[in-house]
């Protein structure tokens, strides 16, 4: 009998320890998203149900009710810097993402505590944001799994993108990324550098900014530093096309070149080959 009882401990134990190896397959997947667009960093975290063979809005998910818009805990959106929802300016930090679909539109809804598992059974209207109603748009092809993502963007917006099944609902959000660059730009040019006027004339170029206010800043640093630099040049003259001085950037783009193949830098001589090719064309 003794024998019968350890030998069924025994077969129970290794019954249990096989089925704690095999584990549980998750059935909602939590991910997490980081991406920095302009001078903000987002992170997005939230569990991914999939349909399985489910109607999902208007049914897994009923119409005009409010939902976590996710599995298992509250999808959460977190800005390093203020951003701009509908016409509302919220500030940088974490946000619960709750939305209330229905056929032709959503009301999205960003809500300050993020330690609720589900939506509140009461939504305290000090802990609200920033709301936004946004179209409902069917998709051709279906979302099998639940997708919050970053869509487009540019260094000053993006869209935040909620896609499931053949629904998807595009939220836009704005970026302070010229206020923040104002503010870095001003309070580093009290008391310049070099490089601090050529990464100020750089932003101006790459960002499709203030053309002139780019070739002075550019002209400042190739004043302030004791040799001329291709790089300084290379700038210097993609601000004078844009400014439409093409004389004048073709000269500076030849004097670039050769400082360039003087000090033997590949890339260099390449960038300015490019745009003095531009003259050729």
């Amino acid at each position: 009998m003794k024998i019968k009882i350890v030998l069924f401990l025994l077969f129970t134990f290794i019954l249990y320890d096989g089925q704690a190896q095999i584990g549980r397959l998750q059935l909602s997947p939590f991910q997490e998203t980081k991406i920095k667009i302009g001078t903000t960093d987002i992170i997005i975290a939230y569990s991914r149900p999939s349909m399985r063979g489910r109607e999902i809005f208007g049914h897994l998910v009923p119409f005009d009710q409010w939902w976590r818009t996710g599995a298992n805990r509250n999808t959460t959106i977190e800005f390093s810097e203020d951003v701009i929802i509908g016409e509302k300016r919220i500030d940088k930090g974490k946000y619960a993402i709750f939305s209330r679909p229905n056929q032709k539109e959503w009301k999205i809804l960003f809500y300050k505590k993020t330690d609720n598992w589900d939506v509140p059974e009461v939504i305290d209207p000090s802990h609200i944001a920033a709301t936004m109603v946004v179209n409902s748009t069917k998709t051709e092809n279906t979302s099998e799994v639940l997708s919050v993502h970053i869509g487009d963007f540019t260094n000053y917006k993006f869209d935040l993108n909620i896609a499931w099944d053949q629904t998807k609902v595009t939220v836009p959000v704005k970026l302070i990324t010229e206020e923040i660059m104002e503010q870095k730009i001003s309070k580093t040019l009290n008391g310049p550098l070099p490089h601090d006027y050529y990464s100020a004339a750089l932003y101006e170029m790459e960002s499709g900014g203030n053309f002139e206010r780019g070739l002075t800043w550019i002209d400042s640093a190739i004043q302030m530093r004791e040799q001329t630099s291709w790089w300084d040049l290379r700038v210097k003259a993609i601000l004078m096309i844009n400014l439409n001085k093409k004389k004048e950037a073709m000269t500076v783009a030849k004097i670039g070149l050769e400082l360039a193949k003087k000090e033997n830098h590949e890339y260099g001589i390449n960038e300015m080959n490019r745009i003095v090719n531009q003259f050729k064309e």
